[in-house]
């Protein structure tokens, strides 16, 4: 049996498959294609087309039969809050709190983009129900089709929001055509901070439309067209997956790019990597994350997109860079971005309309690219078109001839990534010199070296599957479920005998077998929190300073993982040619087959082609690579 993982990015859409069928040997396979940004379910199925076509199905259906797994991650989420393209919504709170939300900092992150001031209304805390549904009409009659109710005070008790929730969907059920979805912001987090609490529903809200309009379609056109029988397996924020039914879209936002921060932590883990700045840079944005001793660095609080949570969330930072970025000259210097060309009409070197300059561009010009290897030469790159707009958006008013202009690009590229990679290192409290830059996504590999260099680190990491890295993220990943209770006294033996149970009907309801799933338990008080593993958390509580005032079970169940085969290698790479640039010795960079690197040790500059990918490896650095195909880099002592 086969699992296939797919992650949608904004610019390429990433597979990777692995397994085997009834008489094959086991196969990993990774896939490319081009994110379909109006529709991105065409992505989805043009991946498993893909897949089909590679493992030599004769249609989906005969394919579908022989996998097991489906799980899919995506950026759909964290496009919708980007480009705040959301539906209206409408706001109940504490009368008092229209202006600030609770929080007169954060409220300006959220009133004029997710929602407007004038559609969050006030309800005093003794309103009758005549009051409340006149406030939810006066919401209606401007046009709001989508009800948050946030009130001062839902933890640890949300009854309150509740009754409110139950009012407009008894007023407007679901069978008729103006029923008003409503939400409670008590049932999208439990926590004391009434602010966190409102702006986690408006968030969800906000993004869950676009979602869940496009996961269902997905999974509609596998079941009903292909004859899938399984669930597809959604990419949650904390690393695993669950069905669409077990999702909240606050779940999701920044899961695709997260799950590539969670493959390094398990890649980590295995080589001893003790602090590790990972960077992901690919068509549109560059993303850098943080992991500590094998483990995903999380912060108490963080930002969504310039929003501000009171949430324990991973640390990651991103840019809008990649290589779709549009260069240009301003005040005498090169700019990048924020405008991308994206897939269509791409780059000029596609050929396909696209006639600014762009970090693909130079790298073609500077010979980092094949232009007959590009998607696994699927594509052919034209460098003419390139090296015509670098001259002339770029060369032309810098002075410069081509190359000068593509090293230009390049270079502050490499700073703008350098400059990301040093406030996450320095946000998690680390001296960037000191850690491990992890490189992947269809452009970090080209990445890596230079901003290790220019952070002053020693060692560097690049893996053979590390152009779709968040898909070998998911791939590793399992069915996660996080269930959470607020404790309004000293008793937790009734909730956590609740919560328990809720995990085992759920997962018994998806087809597992709950006797295999792991209990992992959090008991927090006002003053701290600690873990436990098993059926309740046991006597652990009482090491708590004060009372407890949330439990949280997380239940995962193990899923088939990928394995990475290892290559066979004969340790001794040779050259396969050498591409003219302007960063190699004596203005060229020897070339090699990266297939063919196992188990050797080779100095840069050099570039090593996988077909689908490129890794660089700068002057100054040595590479060697492992039995599956993966390099550690090493910085040369002067």
């Amino acid at each position: 049996m086969f699992t296939i993982d797919i992650d949608t990015g904004g610019t390429m859409t990433d597979g990777l498959v692995s397994g085997s069928g009834a008489d094959g040997p086991p196969r990993v396979v990774s896939l490319k294609v081009e994110t379909t940004p109006h529709d991105v379910t065409i992505a989805f199925l043009d991946v498993l087309e893909a897949a089909r076509a590679a493992l030599g199905f004769a249609d989906l259906r005969s394919m579908l039969a022989q996998v097991e797994v489906i799980r899919w991650s995506s950026t759909i989420t964290s496009n919708v809050l980007a480009q705040r393209v959301g539906p209206k919504l409408g706001l109940l709170v504490t009368a008092g709190h229209e202006a600030d939300l609770y929080d007169a900092d954060a409220a300006p992150t959220v009133l004029g983009t997710l929602i407007s001031a004038e559609d969050v209304t006030g309800i005093a805390e003794d309103a009758d129900e005549a009051t409340v549904r006149r406030a939810i009409k006066s919401l209606l009659d401007k046009g709001i089709r989508r009800i948050n109710v946030s009130l001062a005070g839902a933890f640890p008790d949300g009854t309150a929001e509740q009754r409110i929730v139950d009012m407009i969907s008894a007023d407007y059920p679901d069978h008729f055509l103006g029923s008003i979805p409503a939400l409670a912001g008590s049932e999208v987090v439990l926590r004391p901070d009434d602010a966190t609490r409102t702006i986690a529903s408006l968030v969800n809200a906000y993004v869950h439309p676009a979602l869940a309009t496009t996961l269902y379609r997905a999974e509609e056109i596998v079941r009903d067209q292909h004859g899938w029988r399984g669930n597809v397996l959604i990419g949650h924020i904390n690393g695993g997956v669950a069905r669409i039914g077990k999702t909240k879209a606050f779940d999701t936002i920044e899961s695709g790019p997260l799950f590539g921060t969670y493959a390094c932590a398990a890649a980590s883990g295995a080589a001893g990597d003790g602090r590790v700045i990972a960077v992901d840079v690919g068509g549109t944005t560059a993303k850098a994350s943080a992991v500590e001793d094998g483990r995903v660095l999380l912060k108490g609080s963080g930002e969504l997109f310039d929003i501000p949570l009171q949430l324990d969330m991973p640390l990651l930072r991103s840019i809008a860079l990649g290589g779709g970025s549009v260069a240009r000259v301003s005040d005498g210097a090169v700019s990048l971005g924020p405008d991308s060309m994206g897939a269509a009409p791409g780059p000029a070197c596609y050929g396909l309309g696209g006639r600014n300059a762009t970090i693909t561009d130079a790298f073609v010009v500077a010979g980092f690219v094949s232009p007959t290897a590009f998607l696994g030469g699927r594509r052919v790159l034209d460098v003419d078109r390139a090296r015509a707009a670098l001259d002339k958006h770029v060369g032309g008013p810098l002075g410069v001839d081509v190359e000068q202009a593509a090293r230009a690009v390049v270079e502050a590229a490499w700073d703008a990534v350098t400059q990301l990679a040093r406030e996450t290192a320095e946000e998690a409290g680390w001296d960037p010199a000191d850690v491990t830059v992890y490189g992947y996504g269809g452009n970090g590999p080209l990445f890596v070296t230079a901003v290790a260099d220019r952070l002053g680190a020693r060692a560097a990491r690049l893996f053979r599957l590390g152009n779709v890295y968040s898909a070998y993220g998911s791939s590793i990943s399992d069915v996660v479920h996080v269930y959470e209770s607020a404790v309004a006294g000293t008793a937790l033996e009734p909730i956590t005998d609740r919560l328990a149970g809720e995990a085992r009907r759920d997962l018994r309801g998806e087809g597992f077998d709950s006797r295999y799933a792991s209990l992992e338990w959090e008991v927090r008080s006002s003053t701290g929190s600690v873990r436990s593993e098993g059926e309740e958390p046991g006597g652990v509580v009482a090491t708590l300073e004060g009372a407890p005032t949330l439990v949280r079970l997380t239940a995962r169940y193990p899923l088939p993982r990928l394995a990475e085969p290892e290559l066979d290698g004969s340790g001794s790479a040779v050259a396969t040619g050498a591409r003219t640039s302007s960063f190699g010795t004596d203005g060229e960079l020897p070339t090699y087959d990266a297939s063919d690197l196992t188990g050797s040790e080779l100095r840069g500059p050099l570039l090593a082609d996988g077909g689908s990918y490129t890794w660089l490896v700068t002057d100054g650095w040595s590479l060697s690579t492992d039995a599956r195909g993966n390099a550690a880099l090493r910085k040369e002592v002067a």
